[in-house]
């Protein structure tokens, strides 16, 4: 049975040429240089007894305008959608209908601030139109029970005078039939009814249901298929019965099923296999029914008795480990995300009959959240370290530390990829406000739009909190421009007549990696084009030699960026220069 970190003693070998040591953990195994200069990556196959192999890659360039066979991303445009006031821990889209839960209070219109006289009150649960991101008058109550503690609870409300309050909603996840939708968190009340961690809504009306249960904790991931609600967290009773964070519902008539796997630490995620045979597992605990791995597992749907399963996440010890945070599937994978201290913190695909591995990608900077649209992996994360990954970015220079939107696919060519590579498609929030300011926390899509959402503030650097969205060509334009250019430098070169050398730097776009540069003399006159490629982590100088000047005359320089849609953005001025 291989976890990520038992993979270190496979690479002693290694040892003298690489600098790779022992007790480091997988991500890190490398050093940096050899990393920056080489096209080669490193193949860690967790395949029954493990390989070691050098791979040489081929890069890709895919972006909202690919090159042929090259796989298309959605546009990196932040659409106009409404905002909360507070932390989105989970969205599920419904058709066009997106249900937004979390910490929150009000959501306010965009480009507003909290207070604006647009706002509406939403208590942790809201529901908006996917296509144009506005409200929905959906708006139950959510609330929890107040509570005093000795140790700050960095996850609920701080009311002063060493209280606290948890009411976020932590899951949403509807019926296969899209009749009901499930609801888990720490609240205590739901419409001033009592719903102990869990409840259910009649849709499409948007009603409370009977749906009643008292659960002692945070129910913290859902499932649900025809006949089964199956719920995972940190709790250990359910209605006064013990259930080790693991617990299944009929979906018939609510009641709590004897199907009870155990779980010794919190269950975080959790997915039906593609033949739904499986409730695969992902979360902090050590073992699932008594067996390893460390924070992945499956057990059987109908049984609760452990299924094979043979990767786990790293843990060195309890100060040095990873945790599955997202789990996502399509017909052939399931897709895991993880956290780490100091440990593994990327993304991996594994095979769901037996958790076998079928890629790893090891970019550094937690993953909170990932999603599926037409065959690319999206991620929510802080990354800032993916050399590791074939067109990867190193650590990021001190103006961008994370890219914390992230794409890549889900099926990478195996005669080219080992590991998947990271694609142009670069939008990305800040951190937030708060304490444990990690950015998006939320991702799901209806195959047009993809949102977002999170403890973030500004989203491409404009404000924007807790929510946004992106759109697919098919349903949106690529409309935003290049990055500003900034202003030429012009120089007489030595020993000529009637020249002048026009330098700049290349820009970058965010879901374009190829963008046209027009060179405009005397503010009117196109007098050179090129195209060139560029990835905002390697921004290089261009130049051109104007020639066939008049000896004497004076002129000024500006760059045009243009997009393979046309969208355009010009530098200012050079300072005019006189040619010999």
């Amino acid at each position: 049975m291989n976890s990520l970190a038992g993979l270190a003693g496979k690479c002693d070998d290694l040892g003298a040429r690489t600098g790779y040591q022992k007790d480091a953990p997988m991500a890190r195994t490398l050093p940096r240089n050899r990393l920056l200069t080489t096209s080669c990556r490193l193949l860690l196959a967790i395949l029954g007894g493990a390989a070691l192999a050098l791979t040489c890659l081929a890069p890709v360039h895919a972006d909202t305008a690919p090159a042929p066979g090259e796989p298309a991303t959605i546009t990196a445009d932040e659409l106009p959608t409404w905002q909360t006031d507070g932390v989105v821990w989970a969205i599920t889209m419904i058709g066009d209908t997106v249900y937004v839960g979390g910490n929150f209070d009000h959501i306010r219109p965009p480009d507003t601030q909290p207070g604006d006289p647009q706002e509406q009150a939403r208590k942790n649960l809201a529901a908006f139109n996917a296509a144009t991101g506005q409200p929905l008058p959906w708006s139950p109550t959510v609330e929890g029970t107040p509570f005093t503690s000795t140790t700050h609870q960095w996850d609920c409300d701080d009311l002063g005078n060493n209280q606290w309050i948890c009411d976020a909603v932590w899951e949403l996840r509807p019926s296969p039939d899209a009749t009901k939708l499930y609801v888990g968190g720490d609240f205590t009340k739901i419409n001033g009814q009592r719903r102990g961690k869990i409840a259910a809504f009649d849709l499409p009306s948007g009603n409370l249901n009977t749906f009643s249960h008292e659960i002692n904790s945070r129910v913290q991931a859902l499932t649900v298929t025809a006949k089964t609600v199956y719920a995972g967290g940190f709790f250990t009773t359910v209605d006064g019965t013990n259930r080790q964070r693991l617990a299944a519902f009929a979906t018939a008539n609510g009641t709590l099923t004897s199907w009870a796997p155990t779980a010794d630490r919190g269950v975080h995620a959790m997915i039906t296999s593609p033949d739904g045979t499986r409730i695969v597992l992902g979360g902090d605990f050590n073992q699932i029914n008594g067996n390893p791995p460390h924070g992945l597992g499956a057990v059987y749907a109908d049984t609760g008795a452990s299924a094979p399963w043979a990767t786990g996440v790293d843990y060195v010890n309890p100060t040095r480990r990873s945790w599955v945070t997202d789990l996502v599937k399509d017909d052939e994978a399931i897709y895991a995300s993880a956290n780490g201290e100091n440990t593994f913190d990327g993304r991996l695909a594994l095979n769901p009959d037996d958790g076998t591995t079928r890629w790893i990608d090891n970019c550094l900077g937690a993953t909170q959240a990932i999603t599926i649209l037409d065959g690319l992996l999206y991620s929510g994360s802080h990354a800032h370290d993916c050399r590791s990954q074939p067109d990867g970015f190193p650590e990021i220079v001190p103006d961008q530390p994370y890219q914390r939107l992230l794409a890549e696919p889900t099926h990478p060519d195996p005669a080219r990829y080992d590991t998947p590579p990271i694609l142009h498609w670069f939008p990305s929030t800040n951190g937030g406000p708060t304490s444990y300011n990690q950015g998006p926390r939320a991702m799901d899509n209806n195959g047009k739009y993809l949102w977002v959402g999170g403890d973030f503030t500004t989203v491409n650097n404009q404000k924007q909190q807790g929510l946004t969205r992106f759109g697919s060509l098919a349903v949106t334009s690529d409309a935003n421009p290049a990055q500003p250019v900034i202003k030429p430098t012009v120089t007489k070169p030595d020993g000529t007549t009637g020249q002048l050398q026009v330098t700049w730097k290349q820009t970058w776009d965010r879901d374009n990696k190829k963008l046209t540069y027009e060179v405009i003399r005397d503010n009117t006159t196109v007098v050179h084009t090129l195209t060139s490629e560029s990835k905002f982590w390697d921004l290089q100088n261009l130049t051109f030699t104007d020639t066939g000047l008049t000896p004497g005359s004076s002129h000024t320089y500006a760059i045009r960026a243009i997009d393979p849609f046309n969208n355009r953005v010009r530098s200012p001025a050079s300072a005019p220069v006189q040619a010999g």
